[in-house]
């Protein structure tokens, strides 16, 4: 057959085909546009519910510090201390024992955006005692630099930065928790304070001691602070019970911290005025910290170094006959027992005013919840 009569008989062909794959087409066409839309009315459909979960999930969490949830707004930890402890001190028997140094439960609790409350239940074996430590309120938002608390809390005289187990001996004084009002500005750089305490003098329950705080914070890891107040003569239980204390004794403080790396160094300085009794006492804290590796966990070794002057009349601490030590040096190392748990060995030496020199051993665990 000729190449014209094979191309004629095909285009024929197609030519009468036309018509129908036409109408064919545009069916199919025709339904797959209904389909199409019939899927994004689906899509839409879901979408919208979908946003519709979402606010009202938002608005829920978003409601929730209002309507009291107990596990969105409550927080409860806490921190136990276990001591086993060797004195030897000259010209007396050496003393061990084996005690709970510290017991604290924390109790804290956002009522709303703006209103915070916050308790600590604290048993120290100094005291003997279980006590309500500090209950107090904290009013203002977290995007506000601006916040008020009101309540029992420990008041800022004191700052005692330490990598060390037992505190500095100024720690034996002015860690006191009073009631107060404490008007507070924060921001990345500056923390400032200024605070009324009920000052408890007998025959006295006003808020007539007055305070103010103030620390700094630089990107370099150093911080520093300086602290005033008016009044310690009945704010730190030991000078309330001073028989013949006839006036005020204002105290201030200058403190420093510095940080590089795993290395971090205190230091503290707290001048009381003076007394007809009690002199011009004062208190000095140096301290070091280093974190490293001790037994394939995390550690520290620390230095801490307190002395006070013109302490020696200061000698009744929480109703208790305690002769202030005159110097304090403690050394040792802490140890990781896996996430919050740590056990410290530690070394201290007391020199009293009385020349009575004290060696002490302490191998404490201490667990937070």
């Amino acid at each position: 057959m000729k190449k014209t009569t094979i191309a004629t008989l095909v285009a024929a062909a197609m030519t009468s085909a036309t018509p129908a794959f036409a109408t064919d087409v545009a069916k199919e066409l025709a339904a797959m546009k209904a389909r199409i839309a019939q899927l994004e009315a689906q899509l839409a459909a879901q979408q919208a519910t979908t946003e519709k979960l979402e606010q009202e999930t938002e608005a829920q969490a978003s409601a929730a510090p209002a309507n009291g949830g107990f596990a969105d707004n409550v927080s409860v930890g806490g921190e136990v201390t276990l001591l086993a402890q060797q004195v030897e001190t000259d010209g007396e028997n050496s003393v061990g024992d084996v005690l709970v140094d510290t017991f604290e439960l924390e109790i804290a609790a956002d009522i709303n955006e703006n209103v915070k409350v916050s308790t600590l239940i604290e048993y120290l074996s100094a005291d003997e005692k279980l006590d309500l430590a500090e209950a107090y309120v904290v009013i203002g938002s977290e995007d506000d630099p601006l916040s008020f608390t009101l309540g029992k809390a420990a008041h800022p005289l004191l700052v005692g930065d330490s990598a060390a187990f037992t505190d500095p001996i100024a720690f034996d004084i002015f860690d006191a928790k009073e009631g107060l009002a404490m008007l507070s500005y924060q921001n990345e750089m500056i923390q400032l304070d200024t605070y009324v305490l009920n000052n408890s003098a007998e025959g006295n329950e006003g808020l007539d001691t007055f305070g103010l705080n103030l620390g700094t914070t630089f990107s370099n890891g150093v911080s520093l602070g300086a602290g005033y107040v008016t009044d310690v003569a009945n704010t730190a239980g030991p000078f309330s019970e001073l028989g013949g204390l006839t006036e005020k004794i204002d105290a201030w403080r200058v403190n420093a911290l510095v940080e590089a790396n795993d290395l971090a160094l205190f230091a503290e300085y707290i001048q009381l005025g003076k007394s007809n009794l009690a002199g011009e006492p004062s208190f000095l804290h140096l301290g070091a910290g280093y974190g490293t590796q001790i037994l394939g966990a995390d550690g520290t070794l620390f230095l801490g170094y307190s002395e006070s002057d013109e302490a020696e009349d200061i000698d009744d601490v929480a109703g208790i006959d305690y002769e202030l030590p005159e110097k304090r040096v403690a050394l040792g190392v802490s140890r990781s027992l896996g996430e919050n748990a740590e056990v410290t060995a530690e070394y201290v030496r007391e020199e009293a005013y009385s020349d009575t020199d004290s060696d002490i051993l302490n191998v404490a665990v201490t667990t937070t919840f």
